[in-house]
């Protein structure tokens, strides 16, 4: 099992209109695709900064998953839609990390 760890940052004035693209359709979309959401936050006193944490089998899935999300017409027309007034993340990153052997249950 491997975790991937995503950290977006909102354009300013875009961050609601972010969590709304999450929380009325993203993580629905997410869901369906079998993108498997452990933890999602913002940042304390800055809803600008959404981390969350997926969990996939192996490197593989997860560029599968990545690679059948991204190209759906539904995610794309969404993207579209929501960005009709410009972009709403300046940054985004993605850190993958694993679980030594001595921390392993």
């Amino acid at each position: 099992m491997i975790h991937e760890l995503r950290e977006y940052l909102a354009l300013p004035g875009r961050a609601e209109d972010l969590h709304r693209r999450f929380a009325d359709d993203t993580l629905a979309l997410f869901a369906e695709f079998g993108l498997q959401v452990e933890g999602f936050w913002h940042e304390a006193g800055n809803r600008a900064r959404i981390v969350y944490l997926l969990a996939f089998p192996d490197f593989e899935a997860a560029d599968a998953h990545w690679a059948r999300f991204q190209a759906d017409p539904r995610w794309c027309a969404l993207k579209a839609r929501t960005e009709s007034d410009g972009p709403l993340i300046s940054e985004i990153r993605s850190t993958f990390l694993i679980t030594p052997s001595y921390a392993r249950s």
